[in-house]
């Protein structure tokens, strides 16, 4: 293979001969079949040689198309680049940096790993024309990624997101991008450090969120994950006089092979498994987790020895909605939340109780963070809370994007107050479920390799939108909410509307008692499945639904 042989010869500024040399013969080949597409979640891939996997070479040619996107668009454009603990991660972020200023772009640069949140304030702060974050967000250790954030310190909508991909696709030789040299970038101004007065103003903002921790009776365990929720974190909250905390020590030091777990990932209950150790031994009543990048959070509260409840992406966001409600009932400014459409069923209900407006998007903080910045141009609403069901909060928007690192004192606070006043997370969430419905969530991920899964995902997809569907698992559809036709079928009158929100490939089925929902997943071979049912049986629904629906489709 011609094209394999000359990218052979580039190895050693590949910066993945390593990986790519311990491949299979399979895996090596992978990296020729194709190459890397800029979606509208950046790109993720594994690494390895050819233009199909992270490397040197596609990591420039992101940069080289994001520098043509960004003159064409202003004159003088700025950029500011993230990097958080992943393999390459900081590596990649000094490629990008000289590809951009070799191209005319004025780059800040951390000098440490960050979180995707710090980014994201970052460009606001500094009023750059774009950010990146490098980070595979939750992803397996042999992932990394880049996503590009807009000037407001949101993810870039389809749109830009389609712009940029005409130009990193038009270029068809990354193995002849120049970049330059970072030290000589560096010395020239061409590259800048960002200054340490960011960072600060950034955990101002944070602690001016959070306001005061007046309570300090419950001992808290935080954990990273490997990742870059800390030592920020825990500044944070020694500087809002909190010190009843303790790391993870083992599990918070930043590490992209992620040692002590399977899944850095909060949404998994068993990346939890040292942190409730700890708080045994410590008599602490609360962990928290983050992910690598410290966008997405989780927790479990403790009782007594192994005596633990976790909880899921829908009750925290419920239990943030009724907390931060309570913390700013002196505010009588009109509230809102913003949340993904296949987040709990009982967000909505929960928001009505409390007189809330409720805004819902499609999957995607992009959206969310495009959605605030409308409102905060045309409105005086105050924002109560957004999220996702996939663990994504955001109280104030100071960032555009999920930001565990401004949730986790608010955590912290709200689990103290409750504490001194003898109840718990536990107490809060069983209240709204006997006033306001018990509603059981549940969001699975089945994953399909290769091109025969792409397939396969493509066509359970289409045995929903091309098939008269009037009951599943035993109950009655009401509508049908296909976001990618942009309609909503009435099945019980047999009429259809539009749908207000953008296209994306989304099917919803809505019951008396709730929903179901698929989407293709847009960065990993899966297709989500989202249930949020007022039922006993959600686990018998679930699946009898992956067996009728999902595992029966080739």
């Amino acid at each position: 293979m011609i094209v394999k042989a000359l990218w052979l010869e580039h190895i050693n500024e590949s910066l993945v001969k390593d990986f790519y040399e311990s491949q299979t013969e399979e895996e090596q080949n992978a990296g020729f079949e194709g190459a890397l597409s800029f979606g509208t979640a950046g790109i993720r891939s594994t690494f390895g040689l050819g233009p199909a996997r992270l490397n040197a070479f596609t990591v420039r040619k992101v940069a080289l198309g994001l520098a043509q996107y960004l003159n064409h668009m202003v004159d003088d454009a700025s950029v500011v680049i993230h990097f958080d603990t992943r393999i390459l991660s900081k590596a990649f972020s000094q490629e990008l940096a000289c590809v951009l200023a070799n191209n005319g772009i004025t780059v800040f640069i951390s000098d440490n790993y960050k979180s995707t949140p710090e980014l994201s304030f970052a460009v606001r702060h500094l009023q750059v024309n774009a950010g990146i974050m490098i980070t595979a967000s939750h992803n397996p250790k042999n992932y990394n990624g880049i996503k590009i954030y807009n000037d407001k310190g949101g993810q870039l909508l389809p749109e830009a997101s389609e712009q940029l991909s005409e130009y990193i696709n038009a270029i068809e030789t990354p193995l002849n991008i120049e970049k330059g040299d970072f030290n000589t970038l560096i010395e020239n101004g061409k590259i800048k450090y960002m200054s340490n007065e960011v960072t600060e103003s950034y955990k101002n903002e944070v602690k001016s969120l959070v306001g005061s921790i007046d309570a300090h009776d419950a001992k808290v365990i935080l954990t990273s994950l490997h990742g870059t929720s800390l030592p920020i974190v825990a500044d944070i909250l020694t500087e809002l006089d909190y010190h009843h905390f303790v790391i993870e020590k083992d599990q918070s030091e930043p590490d992209g092979n992620f040692p002590t777990v399977a899944i850095a990932n909060p949404e998994d209950e068993t990346a939890f498994t040292l942190g409730k150790k700890l708080a045994d031994e410590t008599d602490a009543q609360l962990i928290i987790a983050t992910d690598p990048d410290a966008d997405r959070l989780g927790f479990i509260e403790r009782y007594g020895d192994n005596d633990f409840r976790y909880f899921n992406g829908n009750e925290i966001g419920l239990l943030l909605m009724k907390l931060r409600f309570q913390d700013l009932t002196e505010n009588d400014t009109p509230k809102y939340i913003i949340k993904s459409i296949v987040t709990s069923e009982l967000a909505e209900r929960l928001a009505t109780s409390l007189n809330i407006e409720v805004d819902n998007v499609l999957t995607g903080f992009k959206y969310i963070s495009d959605l605030i910045e409308q409102k905060q141009e045309t409105d005086d609403k105050q924002l109560l809370l957004a999220f996702e069901e996939s663990h994504g909060y955001l109280a104030q928007p100071i960032s555009r994007d999920k930001d565990a690192i401004q949730m986790v004192p608010l955590l912290v606070k709200y689990k103290n107050l409750l504490h001194k006043n003898g109840l718990t997370f536990k107490d809060m969430i069983e209240d709204i479920y006997e006033n306001i419905g018990r509603f059981k969530d549940r969001t699975l991920s089945p994953t399909f390799e290769g091109k025969s899964g792409v397939e396969k995902i493509e066509n359970i997809m289409a045995q929903f939108r091309n098939e008269q569907v009037f009951s599943i698992c035993g109950m009655d559809v009401q509508k049908i909410e296909d976001y990618y036709s942009g309609e909503v079928r009435d099945v019980i009158t047999g009429t259809t509307d539009q749908l207000t929100l953008p296209k994306t490939n989304l099917i919803r089925f809505i019951f008396e008692n709730g929903f179901i929902a698929l989407r293709p997943s847009g960065t990993e071979p899966k297709i989500k499945l989202y249930f949020s049912l007022e039922v006993e049986n959600i686990d018998d629904i679930t699946q009898e639904f992956e067996t009728s629906y999902i595992n029966n489709i080739v």
